[in-house]
């Protein structure tokens, strides 16, 4: 089989007696580092344990014709090696736990290592460094493999075991297991706190995208590091001030800490903090940074690529920060003027205190015109003709970049044909397709009412799960891959054009189609997209809909469930399952041979939108309880209405009941995994404040609003801190289905002892009288809600 070439021979001796394992032309299944070849040389440094040099020995063939003398340095006997060899020979981290499964080790969540048996350390480390491909490896094998063999591996591994574990949630993301993971880590005695607890925190800033949970976990850390008198490193600073995992809450975190440790940040440091707080509008602490960087690199030499010198990139990066296109061209024209040598500069050379000389690039420099494009695209006062006007003026050669800011521009403008001419000219063009560009030509066509020609531009240039990334195809640039952030990208247009139909397929198949999981984002846009669908199912076609979903002689919804669609193992069924979900999408949105296809209704799974979104929220909540806290929880009031519309709650004789009834959660049969399949259904979904904002407004629009107050009682045994507005549209709501006539009100006491009163009062006890909505706020989101419920279209 490929990946599995190791061919263990009869042990021989060598003329210098040594243990000959294998012949020079057999390998080891392919075994690619990757981000963990960091950590792995990092704990060979300064681990004391030999079995570092082993496994870094075993990452490459020419390593492994030294495999002999590292073995006999980590002191495994050639018998023991050739024990596991079955075991690590496989080409990923699934096949391997199946072979230790059959040689007797039942690994699962719930079972633990037996000490008198162990598997050796050094097998466990070999296949968490190489043999996780998958985010489906991480979630399950991976996690699964280093819990059962925690408690019994070696002091000294444990901390290292944990940080490599780290790596690989964090890289694809999986927010759920990397909880436990960090509770583990915090527990765990370590042989070496401060290497551990930097390497730690470099691993959780390895997370493709920054969110709450992320910074969170962080903040955590850095506390016990406080508490444990640890400092951190110059990487580490490095690591966390990424822009695409720091926020700017944590980025004054950090500098607070530098502050706080003496810490002297270099030029890349300072880039670093300019960087995040230039994205965020922050343009006086940007400005700041941006002095310092010149300051403490105005006497490096200069290069002859502009690119590498942190004086001219700060130079751009300031740029971008400006919010029109008067402030950007003028901070330029300053540059330019503070380039030049002064006066007082040359007549004082033994000044103490010397003035900062800004270096500025050539005119031509495309960096900084790309900066100012950028600028102008951001800023609407700059008409359409102007902004194209400039790109076409452009005296340096555009860049895949350039397009992409022109396009984004016309897509701000609502230029929606405008930008698909400039980007089917792009994709004409001997430009390399980029992540950007791509995400920026699929909105275009979406938005232009072109949705069938998106899908089909997107099939055309993405990476596919199993594709090699690096092939580049005839005529075409190599294979964008596809991350969440695009995803969310590509179904919020799905939404603004009114195609909730198309957010729901994707939601399901986006994982078999592009290897991609959703997360708390992705949540929030599946809720509103089915808030928006049961708007616009609200109409004849609609109800011709629901007729044939509550027929029982219509036929069946033929597209396979996602769970079932998934689950291929081999290269064929992965092929057979793909091809299933590019169906099910082109069945609903046409193709470019044969039309669109109209919007008829968003009934998905035999499910209406809001029991489809419904189910996928609960699925992610419940999926962040792994204790099952939330099953005790009941709801703090009661309805005496189903909802705004409805008559209060009947008797047995069919008459007003005056007393409400509270609303009993009944859990859905496949609300958690079954066993062996993790705490949650979405491990990549840690729920927030904005996702059940979302969710209450669905329950709202869609005449569930008594089970509202159950929602908000879930939040606080979770610990979810909501805002005001989720806090107010929550009431609005729940008015509306707990207020009664006035003559039923005076009977049972007054307004002050009916249900919305209760509710008014558990939330005060929870967030605190101050925190409550006033009228005033109430007042706004009672015309929120209304305009929530006109029709769509």
């Amino acid at each position: 089989m490929p990946g599995e070439q190791l061919r263990v021979l009869p042990i021989a001796r060598s003329r210098a007696g040594h243990a000959r394992l294998f012949s020079t032309s057999c390998s080891l299944a392919d075994t690619r580092p990757l981000g963990t070849r960091h950590y792995v040389e990092s704990f060979c440094r300064e681990n004391q344990s030999p079995v570092w040099a082993l496994l870094d020995t075993l990452k490459s063939p020419a390593g492994r014709l030294r495999i002999e003398a590292a073995l006999i340095e980590s002191r495994i006997s050639v018998e023991e090696f050739t024990t596991w060899a079955p075991a690590i020979i496989h080409s990923d981290i699934e096949k391997a736990v199946a072979k230790l499964e059959q040689l007797g080790y039942p690994i699962s969540e719930e079972s633990k290592e037996s000490p008198s048996n162990p598997i050796p350390s050094w097998v466990i480390l070999y296949l968490v460094i190489y043999k996780v491909r998958t985010t489906a490896h991480a979630e399950g094998p991976l996690v699964n493999l280093v819990f059962y063999h925690l408690d019994s591996a070696p002091p000294e591994i444990q901390g290292p075991l944990l940080v490599l574990t780290a790596y690989r949630l964090a890289r694809h993301n999986l927010l759920i297991p990397l909880r436990r993971v960090v509770e583990a880590f915090l527990n765990t005695p370590l042989s070496d706190q401060e290497n551990e607890f930097n390497l730690f925190l470099q691993a959780l800033s390895s997370a493709p995208f920054r969110s709450v949970e992320g910074a969170n976990n962080v903040v955590s850390i850095l506390k016990a590091m406080e508490a444990r008198q640890l400092k951190l490193r110059s990487q580490t600073y490095q690591s966390l001030l990424n822009d695409r995992f720091v926020t700017l809450q944590l980025t004054k975190y950090l500098h607070a800490k530098m502050v706080q440790e003496g810490f002297v940040p270099s030029a890349a440091h300072l880039e670093s903090f300019l960087r995040v707080f230039s994205k965020n509008g922050a343009i006086h602490e940007a400005r700041k940074y941006f002095t310092a960087i010149h300051a403490i690199s105005q006497d490096a030499p200069l290069t002859a690529d502009s690119s590498a010198d942190p004086r001219f990139r700060a130079n751009t990066l300031m740029l971008n920060a400006h919010e029109d296109k008067a402030s950007a061209f003028a901070f330029l024209r300053r540059l330019a003027q503070l380039s030049a040598p002064s006066d007082a500069a040359i007549a004082s050379p033994k000044a103490q205190r010397r003035e900062v000389r800004f270096l500025t690039r050539t005119k031509d420099d495309v960096y900084d015109q790309t900066a100012a494009l950028h600028v102008a695209a951001n800023d609407l006062s700059t008409s359409t003709h102007k902004l194209i006007q400039a790109f076409l003026k452009m005296s340096a050669k555009p860049t895949i970049a350039t397009h992409t800011v022109l396009i984004r521009g016309l897509l701000f403008r609502k230029q929606f044909q405008k930008a698909e001419v400039f980007w089917t000219k792009l994709a004409k063009s001997s430009l390399v397709m980029d992540k950007e560009a791509l995400t920026a030509g699929v909105q275009t066509f979406i938005r232009n009412g072109k949705p069938h020609v998106a899908f089909q531009t997107l099939e055309k240039y993405s990476l596919k799960p199993g594709q090699e990334p690096h092939i580049r195809l005839p005529d075409l640039s190599p294979p964008v891959k596809i991350t969440t952030v695009s995803m969310n990208e590509y179904l919020v247009s799905f939404k603004r054009i009114s195609r909730p139909d198309i957010v729901f397929r994707l939601w399901d198949y986006m994982d078999v189609l592009y290897d991609v999981r959703p997360n708390a984002v992705t949540l929030s846009i599946l809720l509103q997209s089915a808030r928006l669908a049961t708007t616009l199912d609200d109409s004849l076609s609609g109800a011709i809909a629901q007729f044939k979903l509550y027929n029982p002689l219509s036929r069946r919804d033929s597209s396979p469930p996602s769970n079932e669609i998934d689950n291929g193992t081999t290269s064929s069924s992965r092929a057979k399952a793909r091809a299933l979900a590019v169906r099910a999408i082109t069945d609903a949105i046409g193709t470019p041979q044969h039309g669109l296809r109209a919007y008829g209704a968003s009934i998905w799974r035999r499910q209406l939108p809001l029991d489809f979104a419904r189910l996928a929220f609960l699925r992610a909540l419940f999926g962040m309880d792994p204790t099952r806290r939330l099953d005790g929880v009941q709801s703090p009031a009661a309805a005496v209405r189903a909802s705004y519309d409805g008559d209060a709650s009947a008797s047995a004789l069919g008459l007003a009941s005056l007393r409400p009834r509270p609303f009993v959660f009944t859990p859905p049969a496949d609300l958690r995994p079954p066993p062996g399949g993790g705490d949650s259904y979405y491990p990549s979904v840690v729920v927030t404040n904005a996702n059940c904002f979302n969710y209450i407004t669905l329950l709202g629009v869609g005449g569930r609003a008594a089970e509202i107050p159950l929602v908000l009682a879930w939040m606080r045994e979770l610990g979810l801190q909501p805002s005001e507005s989720t806090l107010a549209v929550a009431l609005v709501f729940w008015a509306e289905v707990s207020v009664q006539a006035p003559l039923v009100e005076r009977w049972n006491g007054g307004p002050g002892r009916n249900e919305y009163a209760k509710l008014v009062e558990w939330i005060a006890d929870w967030v605190g009288k101050k925190r409550v909505p006033g009228e005033r706020t109430l007042q706004k989101w009672r015309g929120v809600v209304s305009s929530m419920r006109k029709p769509a279209r």
